[in-house]
């Protein structure tokens, strides 16, 4: 007789069941493995593609600056305004666009000029830039606190300075520059600074330059040229800008000399300290579309003769 026991049916259900769930583990496991597989190799191939588009956009960006730097490097003078404040329409390359745009820093406010212009005509400086305030509903008084954070000493101006002892109060506090800045935007520091009137009107006519640089009065805005003088209204600064030659004028004597100028009271001696009709400065602004990477890139270009460097670059 065997001694071996029968087995039951149900234990023998129960067996297949389980290897039916095991084996559909086994296939959840394994889809879901190869679904993360799958994921991470299209996460890649985009971010190599996002990489290459990235790079290819960065060099067409180099390319615009460089033909830019060749045109201002082979203009005669007056050439170069032909250039100045036009867009460049977009640009089909493989795979996207490019477009451009070159602008005359020279003819904006240089803020650094209130500390590096020579003594003689810093005081004709201070007073634009006081008259820059007033029109954009600004404290002509804002000056001295703007000069405070740019030279380097740490004695407040009076009434309307403001050195290291006004700053360490604020949470959370920082201290002044005390040196010429590299980009106008960083005046929104500066106390009594950080409003909507120095973002939307004032900031447009700035610009920070690393040496003393005249105002190119051949490309400045109506705003900075009605600045020049108390006795020039807005109107008479939207004539001259209207009436200006379009390749600029040929000598800074030939603008004071203009009608729109007579009642200014500058003489051709005061506005030789911190006016000119020629510029050294140049901004170069890039935009390249390639699939989905998009690149903006500002270069900050300095003419001299036929050579031109690009000084710094901003992406």
């Amino acid at each position: 007789m065997s001694s071996r026991l029968p087995i039951c049916p149900w234990v023998i259900g129960n067996q297949r069941g389980a290897a039916l769930i095991a084996a559909l583990l086994a296939a959840a496991l394994v889809t879901t493995l190869a679904a993360a597989m799958i994921f991470s190799q299209q996460l890649d191939i985009r971010r190599s593609g996002n990489i290459l588009h990235g790079d290819q956009a960065y060099l067409y960006a180099l390319g615009v600056e460089e033909w830019t730097a060749l045109l201002l490097g082979r203009a005669e003078p007056g050439e170069e305004h032909e250039y100045l404040g036009q867009s460049i329409p977009p640009i089909m390359v493989e795979g996207g666009q490019v477009s451009g745009r070159m602008d005359d820093l020279q003819g904006r406010f240089n803020v650094n000029n209130l500390v590096l212009a020579p003594e003689e005509p810093r005081e004709q400086v201070r007073l634009q830039f006081r008259r820059l305030l007033t029109g954009c509903g600004l404290d002509p008084e804002l000056e001295q606190a703007v000069s405070d954070w740019l030279d380097a000493d740490q004695e407040p101006r009076f009434p309307g300075g403001a050195e290291d002892g006004e700053y360490l109060r604020r949470n959370p506090p920082y201290r002044t520059a005390d040196r010429p800045v590299g980009d106008p935007r960083e005046l929104s520091l500066v106390y009594g600074l950080d409003n909507q009137d120095f973002q939307q009107c004032l900031l447009p006519l700035l610009s920070a330059l690393p040496e003393h640089t005249p105002l190119n009065v051949g490309t400045a805005s109506a705003p900075l040229l009605a600045s020049l003088s108390d006795q020039l209204d807005p109107v008479d600064a939207e004539r001259l800008v209207a009436e200006r030659p379009p390749r600029g004028y040929q000598s800074l004597a030939e603008f004071i000399e203009l009608p729109a100028m007579a009642g200014s009271g500058l003489s051709a001696e005061v506005a030789a300290g911190f006016l000119d009709v020629q510029s050294r400065y140049f901004m170069v602004q890039s935009e390249v579309v390639i699939g989905q990477s998009r690149i903006v890139l500002f270069s900050l270009l300095r003419r001299q003769g036929e050579e031109v460097r690009i000084l710094r670059r901003n992406r």
